[in-house]
């Protein structure tokens, strides 16, 4: 899932379950990916992704909505 796409589920009125958790799950891997290469000094691969926080942001949101 990409930022956007987790951006446009927490606009979704009542959304399921299954949706936040897929959407949890996705931003979950993306924030371990992106972690991990910083952590590697190859942030240059994930320049054009969000930063840490903002993914955590919306992380925080989705599991509000659960």
């Amino acid at each position: 899932m990409t930022i956007d796409k987790a951006k446009q589920l927490l606009e979704i009125p009542n959304p399921s379950q299954s949706q936040l958790i897929n959407g949890l799950e996705d931003l979950s891997k993306e924030y371990g990916y992106v972690q991990g290469m910083t952590i590697a000094g190859r942030r240059d691969l994930v320049s054009g992704r969000k930063t840490l926080v903002e993914i955590q942001s919306l992380i925080d949101q989705i599991k509000q909505k659960i």
